[in-house]
């Protein structure tokens, strides 16, 4: 068991009042607050009122200039509009300097926390890597913190006083809008989405932990399952590697003797001898002793060159990634060549020296790579639905990146703005500019994963394997519109006499079940069996897990990462074994 690092802790209270791109507070406009609520009639029409509550007289003044409201209605509606401009500004200052906060103690901080043995850290050595970009989005309502630290019960007998800015109930907070993104492990077995999700509310200190854990959990585990078809699609991974992810596994060979071995041994010690044991040879004391060897020649010639391909993949994959970020009031926008084929890491490596050279913050770093995987997984998408790329780099071999002209560049060709989409560029945005990008990314994201929701199917990932159906069976892509009853008489007409049909749905009918898809004869959980569902090795339970495999004690009985390796090495590890036994679902905290 680790022990305790600190007591308090100031991180959640400095997100909350400072600006950051993680919990961004939502202000409505003064507009919106101070608009009266307009009456309907019973037709449906907004009833107009021309009373003018505005001002204390109806009587018209000779001046041409406008009249000072002076009710008290609109005192009222000046002073809403002065407090909600100064509460945004008090919490969007933006910080560049340490600064002091109280910090706060909750009940979880003082709570053993037990950690993983090294016979359970193996597991997640012995399972690929598949990296998938998670976005979470969550709406945090308005709530009232807890005071920074509890009042003693028996705080009056040791002279505590109760009116101390510490034990004093803070003022409540506005809405936040909770916004992450970083990237998740498709074989991830050491941490749930639930754990996971736990975690990250208790480290905010947000209100209705179990409720918004919950929520999160379940953003990660959608994701997963939407990414999941297109990440291990056979498309881009070779037929004779050993893992899902298309990286072999290596070998670990005994080391060999040092003779057979190409380093070179230690020298020993250049220790000088003592006076006289110089074998006999007779010095003039100017001399040190020293010992006689034979004269060493040294050969200096050049490495040959590295035959590996992780920093050159195929150029079967080369396509173009059009990238705009935005985090607080900074847009990032950029254009390169990338290949689909990247191994994992030169996302990370890439955006790192990006940040570095542009000169940005480090939280540019993580979004950068998540918008490079999120990139290359629509970019899959594609290839998946054309079953592959045309040209070399997915554009008829022919790249317009307005470098080269042709025959029309001649002396009066204007080279102010050349190639000036594929330069990275920072811009500053206005509110108003960062409002409308929200809403067009939000309605992006939307799209995509509509798309990307139709090869969620993990009957594309590689090792899986096709489900059976009956002859008559509709595929779901034809399936057209119906109308009242037709459902059932289709259902009478084209009712399957395949046994292994008829067993896909009790009642004899050929009807494909939504959760057997292949995939080693596993498939995903329905919202219902998720509750009592776990794994029968690891016992992880349903709601932190994705996909389910087939294993030895029955169909649907192992988790994605327990029914992998028992597939690929036909026995089930034993590292694994009663891994989650100790977790705790979210629900039931």
């Amino acid at each position: 068991m680790p022990p305790p690092q600190a007591f308090i802790s100031s991180y959640a209270p400095r997100l909350r009042t400072y600006a950051n791109s993680l919990l961004t507070p939502v202000i409505q406009p003064t507009t919106a607050q101070n608009a009266p609520a307009s009456r309907t009639t019973k037709r449906g029409t907004i009833a107009i009122n021309y009373a003018d509550d505005a001002y204390d007289d109806d009587d018209f003044e000779d001046s041409e200039g406008p009249r000072r409201p002076t009710g008290l209605r609109s005192l009222r509606r000046e002073d809403l509009s002065q407090a909600k401009e100064a509460a945004a500004e008090k919490l969007g200052k933006e910080l560049s300097a340490p600064i002091q906060v109280q910090g706060i103690w909750r009940d979880w901080m003082g709570k053993p926390k037990f950690g993983k043995t090294d016979r359970q850290l193996h597991a997640q050595t012995a399972l690929p890597l598949t990296l998938i970009p998670i976005r979470i989005d969550l709406d945090i309502p308005s709530f009232t913190p807890q005071p920074a630290l509890p009042l003693p019960a028996d705080a009056p007998a040791f002279g505590i006083n109760p009116s101390l800015p510490a034990y004093k109930t803070p003022e409540p907070t506005p809405p936040f809008r909770l916004k992450d993104v970083f990237l998740w492990n498709l074989h991830e077995t050491l941490i749930t989405p639930d754990q996971f999700a736990m975690i990250l509310v208790h480290d905010l200190d947000l209100p209705n932990a179990a409720g918004l854990a919950i929520q999160i959990s379940n953003q990660i585990r959608t994701q997963l399952e939407e990414y999941a078809g297109v990440a291990l699609h056979p498309l881009f991974h070779s037929t004779n590697t050993a893992t899902s992810n298309g990286m072999a596994i290596k070998a670990i060979r005994a080391s060999g003797s040092r003779d057979q071995s190409t380093t070179p041994a230690p020298a020993p010690p250049a220790t000088p001898l003592a006076n006289g044991a110089n074998g006999g040879r007779q010095t003039n004391g100017n001399a040190s002793p020293g010992i006689e060897s034979n004269a060493v020649t040294a050969l200096a010639s050049s490495l040959p060159a590295p035959t590996s391909d992780e920093y050159n993949p195929d150029d079967t994959y080369r396509c173009i990634i059009t990238l705009n970020i935005n985090l607080l009031n900074k847009l990032y926008t950029d254009k390169f060549e990338w290949s689909l084929l990247h191994p994992p890491g030169v996302a990370e490596q890439f955006a790192k020296q990006t940040c570095a050279d542009i000169g940005l913050a480090g939280e540019w770093v993580p979004a950068m790579t998540h918008a490079i995987y999120e990139a290359v997984l629509r970019l899959k998408k594609e290839a998946c639905e054309s079953g592959g790329l045309v040209g070399g780099n997915g554009y008829g071999g022919e790249i317009d990146n307005l470098a080269l002209e042709g025959q029309e560049a001649g002396w009066r060709f204007d080279n102010e703005h050349l190639a000036d989409e594929w330069e990275p560029k920072v811009e500053t945005l206005s509110k108003e500019e960062i409002e409308k990008r929200e809403g067009d990314r939000e309605r992006q994201i939307r799209r995509l994963r509509r798309e990307t929701a139709r090869f969620s199917s993990t009957t594309n990932m590689a090792g899986g394997m096709p489900t059976q159906s009956g002859y008559f069976d509709q595929p779901e892509s034809v399936e057209t519109p119906m109308g009242r009853g037709e459902r059932s008489k289709k259902k009478r007409r084209f009712r399957s006499l395949s046994p292994l049909a008829r067993g896909a749905t009790p009642g004899g009918r050929g009807t494909p079940d939504t959760g057997a898809a292949g995939y080693g004869g596993g498939g995903g959980l329905n919202d219902w069996e998720r509750q009592t569902w776990r794994c029968s090795h690891c016992m992880v339970h349903g709601s932190a897990v994705w996909a389910v495999r087939d294993g030895p004690k029955g169909p649907r009985s192992l988790c994605n990462n327990c029914g992998l390796i028992y597939e690929r090495d036909k026995r089930l590890p034993p590292w694994s074994k009663d891994l989650h036994r100790l977790d705790i679902p979210v629900g039931a905290r």
